[in-house]
């Protein structure tokens, strides 16, 4: 289970590693990683619709008429941007289903692939807490320590 403000997260935070680290498309984590937020791409445009249904209902109108200004920007009373950013803010927490067949990441796997540069500029422990629906936390090598006899 995740929400819209979590995929949003998810898809700028691969959007930056796409542009920002070299050689991405070979970079196995990374890769599905982009495959990951391409799966969501349904549920995104589902976000985009409902938050353009939030800007027509809740920006300036002249009878039916929306008024924009001159650059095709909405128009806003102050309580119809009150109540846009209520319903936008309701919108961000809509709870979300993962898919039957959602496999999650590795978290260790992607953070070894992060370059050292990106990591000082974005903060993992940030972007743990968002990402954290997305991601497994079992490493892909195995700690065994029944063989040392401590148990």
């Amino acid at each position: 289970m995740t929400n819209y403000k979590n995929l949003l997260m998810l898809r700028s935070f691969n959007e930056q590693l796409q542009k920002n680290i070299e050689g991405a498309d070979d970079v196995l984590p990374l890769v599905q990683l982009k495959k990951m937020v391409k799966k969501f791409t349904a549920r995104y445009e589902e976000f985009d619709e409902s938050l353009e249904d939030l800007r027509l209902d809740h920006c300036f109108k002249e009878g039916t008429k929306i008024v924009r200004d001159d650059k095709g920007n909405y128009q806003w009373t102050a309580e119809g941007e009150k109540a846009f950013r209520k319903a936008y803010k309701d919108l961000l927490s809509t709870s979300i289903e993962l898919p039957a067949d959602f496999k999650a990441l590795n978290y260790y796997e992607l953070g070894m692939a992060l370059p050292a540069d990106f990591l000082k500029a974005n903060p993992w422990e940030a972007m743990e807490e968002v990402l954290s629906p997305f991601f497994t936390y079992t490493p892909s090598f195995n700690y065994n320590n029944e063989t040392s006899g401590d148990s």
